[in-house]
Order: C-alpha cells, then sequence, then structure tokens
C-alpha cells in the first residue's frame, strides 16, 4: 500500500472538528497544520482514555512522545519489570549509568528511577501509561509515525547536574533517598492539572532554581520545536505541486502544556537550540 492511499485512509475515519477534552489543547501552524497538545499526568488512566480517544479521533499522520531514545524502554514497561529494575540496583547498573550520564549524574538517574518505583508500589501503576497507550493507538492508524520528541535524558541530567554545586547536589540526593510519602489514586487526580511526578520535582526544584529551567524551560522549547518540525508540509506523494498538511498528536506531561503553548508562537534561532543541548549550563557561584 503506498503512501497515498495511507494518507487517504486516515482522513476518512479523520474528524475534522472533534470534540476536545480540557486537557487537549489544539494549535495551528503558519501554514494551517493542527497539532493536538495532550496534557497528561503520568499514573492517570483517565490520561490514557484521552490519548487513545483524540488518535482514534483525529487519525494523525504523526504523533509525538514525551520520550527520547534512552527512555524508549518505557513503552514496553511494567509495574513488576519496573519494581524489579529499581529493587536490584546493582553495581553493573551503577556502573552503566555513570558511564552514560557522570559519577553524579548516574546516581540521580538511578534515585529518580527509585522515586518512580516507589510511586508504582503505592499505585499499582508504572509510569509512562500515557505513552504505552499513544504507542499502541499509533499502531492501528495507516500509516502513522511514532516520533520521540523530548531532549534526551543525558543531557537533561548533565545540565541538571552543572546547574547545582556540589552541597546542593548532596542534598538534592538526600531529598531524592527520602521523601517516599504515601501516595493514593486520589493524589494523582488532585494534581490532575499538574502531573504528580512533575509536582513532586516541582518540590524540588523550588529549592533549586537552576533545575526548574534545565527540567521544564528547556525541555518545553526542545518540546515545541519538535511539535513544530513533525507538522511542516511535506510534499503530495501523488502530484508535483502543493503540499500536504500534516496532522500532529503530542503527548506530554501537563506541567509542559503551558510552556509549549508559550513557546508556539515564537521565532526561535539555531543557536537558541544549540544552546540547550550541550552538557553544561553556565552556573552562578
Amino acid at each position: 500500500m503506498d503512501e497515498v492511499e495511507l494518507i487517504r485512509m486516515r482522513e476518512l475515519k479523520r474528524q475534522d472538528n472533534p470534540e476536545l477534552p480540557e486537557t487537549v489543547s489544539k494549535l495551528v501552524t503558519p501554514s494551517g497544520a493542527r497539532v493536538y497538545l495532550i496534557g497528561t499526568a503520568h499514573f492517570s488512566e483517565k490520561s490514557q482514555e484521552d490519548v487513545a480517544k483524540i488518535i482514534q479521533s483525529v487519525q494523525p499522520d504523526v504523533v509525538v512522545l514525551e520520550l527520547c531514545k534512552s527512555r524508549l524502554s518505557i513503552l514496553s514497561l511494567d509495574e513488576e519489570t519496573l519494581l524489579r529494575e529499581a529493587q536490584n540496583l546493582n553495581t553493573a547498573k551503577l556502573r552503566q549509568s555513570i558511564q552514560q550520564s557522570g559519577v553524579i549524574g548516574g546516581v540521580m538517574q538511578l534515585l529518580l528511577l527509585s522515586m518512580s518505583a516507589h510511586l508504582t508500589k503505592e499505585l499499582g501503576m508504572a509510569p509512562g501509561g500515557e505513552f504505552r497507550r499513544a504507542f499502541k493507538e499509533a499502531q492501528t492508524i495507516p500509516g502513522c509515525r511514532v516520533h520521540l520528541g523530548d531532549r534526551p535524558i543525558q543531557i537533561t541530567l548533565k545540565r541538571a547536574m552543572s546547574s547545582l554545586s556540589i552541597w546542593q547536589k548532596l542534598r538534592l540526593a538526600w531529598y531524592l533517598l527520602t521523601s517516599k510519602e504515601s501516595i493514593t489514586a486520589e493524589d494523582v487526580e488532585k494534581y490532575k492539572q499538574k502531573d504528580l511526578l512533575e509536582e513532586m520535582l516541582g518540590e524540588i526544584t523550588g529549592e533549586f532554581p537552576g533545575l526548574s529551567s534545565v527540567f521544564v524551560t528547556e525541555r518545553d522549547l526542545f518540546l515545541a520545536q519538535s511539535l513544530k518540525g513533525c507538522a511542516q508540509p511535506v510534499p503530495r506523494p501523488d502530484s508535483l505541486t502543493g503540499c500536504y498538511l500534516p496532522i500532529v498528536v503530542g503527548v506530554v506531561g501537563m506541567g509542559h502544556v503551558p510552556g509549549i503553548v508559550s513557546n508556539w508562537t515564537k521565532e526561535v534561532t539555531r543557536e537558541e537550540i544549540a544552546n540547550i543541548v550541550r552538557s553544561k549550563t553556565s552556573r552562578a557561584t
């Protein structure tokens, strides 16, 4: 089946004006391409339902996930595996993590995994369910592509650590080791408008402002550019003239939605993007 037939199959099933949940923002590019941005809570079944509803309604050409290649395994992750991985933080895993992200970054990555395992145990579900659902739904759409739109986690961790002093790094490690309070499913829905995991990270970034810039602000910009890139007009495969405007669905944590919307109409230079993919930030001492 060629690309022309795949496009026509998507268009036949597509709803031009679908009913949008309150978690969905509709963005339009200057060329007229539509992007449906879904803000999700990483441990919410309702978010998974929103993802499935929108993907089936708009029959997208591209689904953009708030993931990078290093986090691709989350698409096949389950609660049992996450708990097993987190409880088995052996020397080999620590060495591998350090090789990828440096000493401090590697340790922090394992501590964040431990935090996720705690949430998984408390809630009975693994993080990233909305991404797995999006991936599954995308596979039912003829010719739909899945794009990993987030900045590589290794760069984010390296930049986060370079923004902190040695003392701040020690305090952060202590926080991650000791902050394991009881969480309920009601807490997840309570923080529906600001994802639970990001809310917990927000408590950390409030004490360390540099982390907020790295984990949230910079990634908002990167994700916005990823979505714009996937929404660029493409030449029609059945014509020498004219372009096809793709339909894009973006699946991101709710905390990233305001920043992505804010960056949507801004002109961003290559230098600005190059600056946020460097491994180190400039930290005031």
